[in-house]
């Protein structure tokens, strides 16, 4: 089973397939079967890129709900942050 084998056909009527022939039929020899496992290679690994994508995004939602339903966190003051300073400098000096 070294080798697979398909045929396509072309609905030449259709400008979308047309111009997918007219692009295989310019192909020299043997770059149409390269370019062919390249093209349908691209569009698995896009695929499952997006759907990568798609399942990040919806845990990213998902995390986000988690996040935005908790209490916002209480702001520091001021004075507080003084007496913080203080009492780390008062410790240091115990080491000098």
């Amino acid at each position: 089973m070294g080798v697979y084998r398909t045929s396509v056909r072309f609905d030449l009527r259709n400008e979308r397939e047309k111009r997918a022939a007219d692009y295989l039929k310019s192909l020299k020899h043997g770059e149409g079967n390269r370019f062919i496992v390249d093209a349908v290679l691209a569009r698995i690994d896009s695929s499952d890129d997006t759907r990568l994508l798609a399942q990040i995004r919806q845990m990213f939602r998902e995390e986000v709900k988690l996040v935005s339903a908790a209490a916002p966190a209480e702001p520091v003051e001021r004075a507080d942050e003084r007496a913080i300073d203080t009492s780390v400098l008062d410790d240091l000096k115990l080491f000098g």
